[in-house]
């Protein structure tokens, strides 16, 4: 679990740094039968795949990972921002 936890937080965080470019919030809660992995920034964009990445392009596939990774991923407004979430199998 520790390697697809760490990939998806890197993503999300990530996407913070290169999209939102505001202060975050990063938070891991166990509660078996998952892993959920959050983070807060203060951007209130949507985050969504690209829907088709040029396959020469060195980003655009941070979320479709997520997406793979997870069982369950989604956005949802937060104060000002947003928390883009993802639940991971606890294995």
């Amino acid at each position: 679990m520790a390697g697809p936890a760490a990939l998806v937080l890197t993503e999300l965080v990530g996407n913070v740094v290169r999209h939102a470019g505001t202060p975050m919030q990063v938070t891991l809660t166990l509660r078996r039968p998952y892993l959920r992995v959050a983070v807060l920034d203060g951007s209130p964009a949507d985050a969504r795949p690209v829907a088709a990445p040029d396959s020469r392009a060195e980003g655009g596939r941070g979320l479709m990972l997520v997406r793979e990774l997870s069982q369950r991923w989604g956005s949802a407004p937060a104060g000002t921002g947003k928390v883009v979430w993802a639940m991971l199998p606890a294995n």
